[in-house]
């Protein structure tokens, strides 16, 4: 059995939402991968390391294009091109937060009814930031006897 407090640590909200915001984002991406990195060694169903880096490189590539739209007053395909990937990149990133989601779900060993348990429409609202919270709540609560039995390492 993990201890929590081995895998996750507690980071400041405020900060957290502040990074998402000053870095356009890009905060989110490297959230996201973070803890995917923490679930990842904690969990038998680990994110696959293909799906991660194919969520970052579409972000990356929606990003700068709409970044490279914008500075030299691009052609309309590119900002087609920008939005088409902006699609693509948000079907990514909703599911992996699903997937972050479910094993930290699991990690910290909550069902729906507990109140640590991460709403999926919260985590997809709100984020890393939701996600952070929750985790900080987690790590306050001693709530692990029942912690991670037959679905966790």
């Amino acid at each position: 059995m993990k201890n929590i407090n081995n895998i996750f640590k507690s980071e400041s909200i405020l900060k957290t939402a502040a990074l998402c915001v000053l870095t356009f984002g890009l905060y989110v991406i490297y959230r996201l991968f973070h803890l995917t990195k923490s679930v990842n060694g904690n969990v038998k169903n680990s994110i696959p390391r293909w799906f991660v880096f194919s969520a970052i490189t579409v972000h990356l590539i929606s990003f700068f294009s709409l970044v490279i739209f914008f500075v030299t007053s691009g052609s309309q395909e590119l900002l087609i091109f920008s939005k088409a990937m902006h699609v693509i990149s948000s079907i990514f990133h909703v599911i992996w937060l699903i997937k972050v989601r479910n094993r930290i779900n699991q990690l910290i060993g909550v069902e729906k009814e507990n109140n640590l348990w991460l709403n999926p429409f919260l985590s997809t609202l709100f984020h890393v930031i939701y996600i952070q919270h929750k985790i900080n709540q987690s790590l306050q609560k001693p709530v692990m006897a029942s912690y991670v039995s037959s679905k966790a390492i």
